[in-house]
């Protein structure tokens, strides 16, 4: 049998993960690392750039090890 090795780019559910992780590591960093307006874009960028991505290769990799034969 062949693995599953392709996943949906574009997910609702991943994006609204990605956006609730962002917003609460800004809530949690305001005031120490989150300071201005500028830092808070910046960080939210970060994280939704970065955690898009990983959020999109952890589901890769979980289809690709843990589908169901």
């Amino acid at each position: 049998m062949q693995g599953q090795w392709t996943v949906e780019i574009v997910s609702r559910r991943r994006a609204f993960l990605v956006l609730t992780v962002a917003v609460l590591g800004l809530v949690f960093n305001y005031g120490t690392t989150v300071t201005t307006a500028a830092d808070a874009m910046v960080f939210v960028g970060v994280y939704v750039i970065g955690g898009y991505l990983s959020f999109t290769v952890l589901t890769l990799l979980s289809n690709r090890f843990w589908w169901k034969r």
